[in-house]
């Protein structure tokens, strides 16, 4: 007897055999069970999936002699003649050669005629989408009203090609690709009551180029069978298919992770001499990638084989970054593409391991780990606890930063008098500061240890400068409202109003206010509250006194016709409240509270109800107006 291929041998012959098509199996068992078959299906998927098994099967089910089954039983003359073929009842015809209308006009002349040994007669047309649209619609009242011994079960690897008019007259079935561990399992099946000696890793190297299809993996395993003498290796796994090794696959990335383009072309055209296709080399290099990012997100999913369990796999995968890898990916994808198309394939997967080993274009990849790290960084410094900022003096003056935890001595009279420099006035540490240089200046001694910074034993332990309590005048919760209430509508009609702040307060009392408060920058606004901003803490502060605060407030009064709050903060400082905030956010928080204000420049205006304004204060605002707004600023005296 001539020999029967395994696909053949091993073709299911009830819904238990059937290999990864649950959804379908059972389906079509309950109705079965329930003798509701419907008269005409239509099942579509990839190839090798079970559609024209499954197709006999039901053609058995239903003309079982112990019908209605959810099952045939395989053992009547019905279902031992309808698997043998020698039923003429059920017919199967490829659509591919008997595509035109002819062939389904005789069809549907001898649709009438009763089955001669069975109960219903089953007409399976594969790769029904071949047919003509004269066919089709040759068949379409055929189809939807046939005899009631009639079943049409249609098989199609392509059914957007099959006209809506044919899939609304038909039960569909959608198979889908048979899943590399369902495929191992029945290849063990298969292997063990063949008695077939064959290594595990290569078992598995042929359900992944199966790519989905039984047919196809048994087809690899007859092959491999005849090809190797007594036992079945993973080499003649990828011999038979065209494969590149796993080893070589590994060999070719690490040259390119190690940016050696000589390497990795020498391992290239090894292949390529030993009659390896190009395009294939390409697609393997790509599942090999593709397995090497999953390794690394995801710790080795259970659908990488065994092969993946390799130790230098895994220090590559956790060497090369993932930004890397998409960039091999994108090369290699470009280069498949163009490869598809040319005379010259070889070419293009040169030129893709020249891009991939290349300096300039590897440290883009190398660019976005440097930036993930420092958004690392940055993240965990936003978590530390904000540090207290010294005092204004101290940050005047850079010296007396090496003085915070000493004393200064001054000498008078023969004796060392200490003379401790943490004043937190700022124009008494100055005079300090003038009158230590005078000492220095009067030949004044020092001891080595002070030149140092080092402290002396009795000197007594100073209290860290810190700035002043600004909490009443530049209230942190008026900054957490606005911004956890913005709205930006409001802000964009409030900023196109904004020249109302002059125009509406002309009156020699207010004038000089508005346009000290009209040179800030509205930044945010939460209908009755806003924040100004504006380049230097002096202005702030001359605003923010209680006395201006209320004139400021009949200007807004003035000028948009509603009560409205306001705080007026240093650019700077509303860019960390700002950037603060932001982080908060996208991490998920709502009804966000932020650090206190701290600045050194802003001071605690609670307790004064008077505009004074000193000589100094007064240009300081003329000049940020000047700088704002040029020479067409005036200023009246």
């Amino acid at each position: 007897m001539a020999y029967k291929a395994l696909y053949r041998t091993y073709r299911p012959k009830d819904f238990t055999e059937v290999a990864g098509q649950t959804h379908i199996t059972r389906t079509l068992r309950h109705a079965l069970e329930k003798d509701q078959v419907a008269h005409a299906y239509l099942f579509s998927g990839p190839r090798g999936t079970g559609k024209t098994s499954i197709a006999k099967i039901l053609a058995k089910a239903v003309n079982c002699e112990e019908a209605p089954t959810d099952n045939p039983c395989g053992e009547c003359e019905s279902c031992r003649g309808i698997q043998s073929g020698i039923i003429n009842d059920v017919i199967e015809i490829d659509a591919a050669s008997n595509n035109g209308v002819d062939e389904i006009r005789e069809l549907r002349d001898k649709v009438k005629y009763l089955p001669g040994y069975v109960n219903y007669k089953v007409y399976i047309i594969d790769e029904v989408h071949m047919l003509s649209t004269g066919a089709f619609n040759a068949l379409l009242k055929t189809l939807e009203e046939p005899p009631a011994h009639v079943i049409f079960i249609l098989c199609t690897t392509e059914p957007q090609k099959i006209p809506l008019t044919i899939h609304s007259r038909c039960q569909r079935f959608d198979f889908k690709a048979i899943s590399v561990k369902d495929i191992i399992e029945k290849l063990n099946e298969i292997i063990e009551m063949e008695n077939i000696d064959i290594e595990k890793a290569a078992v598995e190297q042929i359900a992944v180029y199966a790519e989905g299809g039984l047919r196809d993996a048994l087809g690899l395993l007859d092959q491999a069978k005849s090809y190797s003498d007594n036992h079945i290796s993973i080499d003649d796994v990828n011999q038979i298919c065209g494969a590149v090794s796993f080893e070589k696959q590994l060999d070719i990335v690490t040259a390119i992770h190690e940016m050696s383009p000589t390497r990795a072309i020498e391992i290239m055209n090894d292949l390529i001499a030993a009659g390896k296709e190009t395009q294939k080399i390409v697609v393997n290099l790509l599942q090999f990638l593709r397995n090497m990012l999953m390794h690394k997100k995801l710790g080795r999913p259970g659908n990488l084989t065994s092969l993946y369990d390799d130790e230098k796999f895994a220090k590559l995968a956790e060497a090369t970054s993932a930004h890397e890898l998409f960039l091999y990916v994108n090369v290699l994808n470009d280069a498949l593409n163009d490869i598809k198309w040319s005379n010259s394939p070889q070419l293009y997967f040169e030129l893709a391991l020249l891009k991939m080993t290349d300096e300039e274009t590897t440290s883009k990849a190398k660019m976005k780990d440097e930036f993930d790290h420092l958004r690392e960084r940055i993240d965990r410094l936003e978590k530390t606890p904000k540090q207290p900022l010294r005092s204004t003096a101290d940050i005047d003056s850079p010296k007396n930063t090496a003085d915070e935890t000493k004393t200064t001595e001054t000498k008078k009279d023969d004796e060392t008098i200490p003379v401790p420099t943490s004043s937190v006035n700022k124009k008494q540490t100055t005079k300090d500061k003038n009158e230590s240089q005078n000492a220095e200046q009067e030949n004044s001694q020092v001891t080595a240890g002070e030149e140092q910074g080092e402290p002396k034993a009795d000197d007594e332990e100073q209290e860290p400068l810190t700035c002043e309590d600004i909490s009443k005048t530049y209230d942190i919760h008026f900054v957490e409202e606005v911004l956890n209430n913005g709205d930006r509508d409001d802000k964009k009609h409030l900023r196109s109003m904004w020249d109302c702040v002059t125009k509406n307060n002309d009156d020699d009392q207010l004038s000089r206010y508005a346009s000290m408060f009209e040179i800030g920058n509205l930044v945010a606004s939460s209908n009755d509250k806003i924040i100004v901003t504006y380049s230097s803490g002096g202005m702030c502060n001359r605003l923010m006194k209680p006395s201006v605060k209320k004139k400021i407030r009949t200007i807004m009064k003035n000028a948009f016709d509603r009560d409205m709050d306001f705080m007026a903060l240093p650019e700077d400082v509303f860019k960390e409240i700002t950037d603060e905030f932001a982080s908060m956010w996208r991490k998920g928080e709502r009804d966000i509270s932020l650090s206190p204000i701290v600045c050194p420049d802003l001071k605690d205006l609670s307790g004064e109800d008077t505009d004074e304004d000193n000589e100094e204060t007064e240009q300081k605002v003329i000049e940020d107006a000047r700088n704002l707004f040029g020479d067409i600023v005036n200023v009246d005296k």
